[in-house]
Formats: structure tokens, sequence, C-alpha cells
């Protein structure tokens, strides 16, 4: 690299304006991968404002092909005024090396033209943050290589994990034709676009680590109750975050709670025995799936001479409808006889009391609390949308009561005929579930660790995840038919009794059956209650602090909204504020 005397020192541009850089990315184009991911930055709504000293200076910049990754600028002037040179906001190469930094003191890298088979240095950079972290590992404690020198353009990696003293610059080009590296002057940035959990800095206890000049972004969670975490500091000490841009993606929607199945109906009753000269017997009460002892009341049975037999209660316990009563006994007299015969015909049966419908179950609660922190990862609260109750089921219907006879005294008599079952209880609907909680946006999380943010970082989340929706309450099942009573046949003559041969023939029809009651329907399910929308927090600690120079800008979304319960509790939504359980020294 030539070395001019006597002049400036050689000063770089910063980088300007987010929005301007972003604008003049999408005019000259830009690597393609970098475009690819702006898109989906911008398209979720996460790419905010990055605030710089000179605005739209680098604008003007977009349309050189150093962007592009080899550009064709002139070398500055510079005269060396240090022997040694720390990366600096201003980009300023204090050694005249060709770096803002010391060459020799790190490994550069560049997305575009660089390979991970290289040796790192400024004229053969690798490829990849991880293969540069990974060599970092492998030299152990007494490296003198322990900056990392980020060329512009996207890091489209899987999670970065740090976990050993390192420094991260970004915002480096390579200008081919004086084959050095400027900083800052690029309108394209340092990109690090890793996942849902996009940069994780683990298990740093001494030296620390310097993020400078880089943009974290998370994606949008898709996995249910997932959270989307830009940057996590976990187990560490003196982690500072200089001139960065993190933005964490939405958290993912919980899940909606199923709906509750239907209960299943009632069987009917049975029909009872037309009338004859024996007995007649009532017809079953139905059956009830859900319980056994929620039957149809039985069907009273008819006898010749005799009162028609009452029919059974509906179950449980005779805790269902009553059953009706039997049909009276006919009586011969004058006023039914003729000089040769009698005309002596029973009363029908009463039909069956229907049985009681059963209660609605009650609906469930709507989610409750924030998440939590668990090891290195926020997790949604235990406590989701709560599942309805079911519906309880109905009772029996009564059994219809028997016809009655006729009391003369022939021989044969025609009996009443049967009562009819009682139906049998329809079963209650199965609950509606409920929904699950949505996931977090968080920014920075910082567990058993310190973080220091300086003013020049910016810190956006994104939205939490909407709680589920509460499932539905299962419909009632319907109480079972009834049975129908048995029908009167026709008329039995009877002659009269050998021991009292004055008394007349007599012409009898047994009384018909009462119908059995109508099995109760049972009660509808409960509905599922909402989730909890998912929290949207800027910086949220677990046995951590974070300590903030002057005014970093924090930029804080939407909570999720709470999910919907048709007959339930509604979810509510998530909060939203810049930090949670953050110690600020």
């Amino acid at each position: 690299m030539a070395v001019s005397t006597g002049k400036a020192m050689r000063n770089l541009w910063k980088v300007g304006a987010l929005g301007a850089v972003f604008g003049a990315v999408l005019s000259v184009g830009g690597c393609s991968d970098f475009d690819a991911a702006y898109e989906n930055c911008q398209g979720e709504g996460r790419c905010g404002p990055q605030a710089s000293g000179d605005g739209g200076a680098d604008a003007g910049d977009a349309g050189d092909a150093g962007d592009a990754g080899d550009g064709g600028e002139v070398e500055p002037p510079c005269d060396p005024v240090a022997t040694t040179d720390e990366p600096d906001p201003e980009g300023k190469d204090l050694n005249c090396d060709g770096v803002d930094g010391m060459a020799e003191a790190g490994y550069f890298v560049d997305p575009v033209r660089g390979k991970d088979s290289q040796d790192g240095t400024n004229e053969a950079p690798l490829q990849t943050l991880h293969k540069a972290l990974e060599l970092i590992q492998a030299a152990g404690p007494g490296s003198t290589r322990t900056h990392v020198y980020l060329g512009v353009g996207t890091y489209n990696e899987p999670e970065t994990v740090v976990t050993t003293p390192v420094s991260l610059h970004g915002g480096y080009r390579w200008n081919g034709v004086d084959r050095y590296w400027s900083r800052f002057k690029s309108t394209i940035p340092t990109l690090v676009d890793g996942g849902t959990l996009a940069f994780t800095v683990r298990g740093v206890t001494e030296t620390g680590v310097l993020l400078d000049g880089l943009d974290v972004t998370s994606e949008t969670a898709t996995a249910f109750s997932e959270p989307s975490i830009a940057l996590r500091v976990i187990d560490s000490q003196g982690v500072i975050l200089r001139k960065m841009l993190v933005i964490a993606g939405n958290g993912a929607p919980g899940r909606d709670g199923s709906n509750g199945a239907g209960g299943l109906d009632g069987g009917p009753g049975a029909k009872g025995m037309d009338s004859n000269n024996s007995s007649a017997f009532g017809g079953n009460g139905g059956t009830a799936s859900c319980d056994a002892t929620r039957v149809g009341g039985l069907g009273g049975k008819g006898l010749p001479t005799l009162a028609g037999d009452m029919g059974a209660d509906g179950g449980p316990d005779a805790g269902g409808g009553r059953g009706g009563d039997g049909g009276a006994q006919a009586v011969v007299n004058e006023s039914n006889c003729s000089q040769f015969d009698c005309n002596c015909n029973g009363f029908a049966g009463a039909a069956g009391i229907a049985g009681a419908t059963g209660s609605d179950g009650l609906p469930g609660s709507g989610g409750k609390g924030d998440g939590t922190v668990s090891g290195e990862i926020w997790v949604a609260s235990n406590v989701p949308g709560q599942d309805g109750k079911p519906g309880k089921p109905g009772t029996g219907g009564g059994g219809g009561g028997a016809g009655g006879s006729c009391n003369a005294a022939a021989s044969p008599i025609a009996g009443g005929a049967g009562g009819g079952g009682g139906g049998g209880a329809g079963c209650g609907g199965q609950e509606g579930k409920g929904g699950a909680n949505g996931g977090a946006s968080i920014a920075l999380l910082v567990s058993n660790a310190h973080v220091t943010v300086e003013a020049t970082t910016t810190l956006q989340t994104g939205t939490g995840g909407a709680g589920g929706r509460g499932g539905l309450g299962g419909q009632a099942g319907v109480g079972g038919e009834p049975g129908p009573g048995g029908k009167t046949v026709p008329p039995t003559t009877g002659e009269a009794s050998p021991s009292n041969p004055d008394q007349r023939d007599v012409r009898s029809t047994g009384g018909a059956g009462g119908v059995g009651g109508v099995g109760g329907s049972g009660g509808n399910g409960g509905a599922g209650g909402g989730g909890r929308g998912g929290p949207s927090v800027v910086s949220w600690c677990a046995n951590g602090g974070v300590s903030l120079e002057l005014q970093p800008t924090r930029v804080v979304g939407k909570g999720g909204a709470g999910g919907i319960s048709d007959g339930g509790e509604d979810g509510t939504e998530g909060i939203s504020q810049l930090t949670m359980g953050c110690v600020t020294p």
C-alpha cells in the first residue's frame, strides 16, 4: 500500500442512515444474498432506522463499484500517527496498514469473494464468520489474532455462537485497485441473518466480547409459540454493543385449541306389547352411551282383570323422568250391558315424563403470564387458555304406564297393553380446548450476564405472536325417542263363569299402553379460553443486567393479539415494553 507523508490522515466515511443505505442498495442491485435478506427483513417490517452522523453522504456512494466487493476508488493518502490501531467509529487507519484496525491482529471475511480454504489475511479473506470463529477458538487464549474484520454483505449462516473473547467489526469493503479495506464507506451493511435465534454469546467471562458495526436480525418464528430472539448473551461478562442494529422478528402464534366432540344421542325406547289375554310387557328403556345409569324407564306391564302397572322412572336412580300411571280397570254395570252381554273396555295408560336436560359445561379462562427465560431460551407461560368443561348428560325418560283391563268375572278377559319404554339420555358435548400463548419477540436476551449498549446502537423488536383461538364446545347429544305404547286388539268375548250361570257374556278390550317419556338431551360443552398474546420486549433479563450508555435507540413493537374464544374468555394482548427483569447499574 502506498504511504504518503505530509498529507492529512485518511478519514473514511461513516455509515449513513439505514433508509438511505437500503435505498442505495436497491438502486444498484448489490449482492443477491443481501437483496433476499433485506427484502425478507423489510417485508416483515423489522428494519428500522439507524442513526448516523453524516446522513446522506453515504447514499451518494451507492453507485461505486466497490459496493459489489471490488471498488475502483483511489486510496486516500495516509500519514501514520500511531503504531497501534483499534477499529474506531470513523473508520480511521491510524497506522496505515490498509485497514481500520491492526491487519495482523485479525481475520478478514468477505461473504462474496472470500474462501474458507484461505488463511484469512487481508488479501486472502475467509468467506464465513463461522470459520473465523472456529479458527480463533482453535488457537486458544494465547493467540494474537482475536479480531474479525467483516466485509459488507449478508452472512446467511445458521445461528452464530461466540464462546471465546473476540472483537467482531463490520462495515469493511475491499478495494481491489489499491488493495486496501475501507470502512463505513459502503452503503451495504454487514448483515448477520441467522434464523429465529440469530446470534449468541455464551460462556465468555474474561476479556469480553465486542460487537461493532453489525446488523443482526432474527427471522419471524413459525413453530407454534416459538420466540424470535435476535441476540442472546448467556453466562458472560464484558459484552459491548457498539454501532449495532439488532432487530428481532415476530413471535410465532400459539396453536388454536381443538373443538370439542359432540355428545352421542340417547337410544330410543322400545314399543310396549299389544294387549292380549295374558301378560303384555312394557318396552325397555333406551340406553345412554356415556352413562349406563341414565337409561329410559321400563314401560308398565298390562294384565287381565287388573289396572295397568305404572311405568318405571328414568335413570339415574329414579332421578329421570317419572313413569306414567297405569290405566284404571273398567267396571261392568247396567250402563254397559244389554240383555245378552256386556262391553267392558280398560282405560289407557298415561305417558311417561320426559327426562331432564343436562347442564352446559363451563367455559375456559384465557391464557395468563408473560412467559419466562428457562436456561438459554424464552418459553411461553405454562398457563395457556384453559379447556372448557364437558356438558352434563341428560336423564332418561319415564316409561309409559300400561293399559288397564276389565274386572268382570268372565273367561277370557283381555289384559291391558304394555307401556312404551322411555328414551335414553343424550350425552353432553365435549369440552373445547384452550388456545396456546403466542411466542415472544426479543431483541436482546440476557441470562446470567451483563451487556453494555452504547448510544450508537439500535435495538428493535417485532410483534409478539397472536394467542391461539379457543376451541368451540361440542354440541349436546339429543335425548332418545320414546317407545310407543302397545295397541288395543279387537275385543275378546268371555263366557260367564259356570258358578254364575245367570251372568252375561263379556266383550272386553284392554286399554292402550302409554307412550314413554323423551330422554333428556345433554348439555353443550364449554368453549376453551383464548391464548395470551406473545410479548414484545427489547431487553429481557434473567439474573442479568444491561448498561445503557447515554440513550441508545430502542424501538418496541406491539404485543401479540389475544386469542378469541367464541363462548369462553378471550386471551389478553401480550405486553409491549422496553425491559423485563433487567438490572441497570
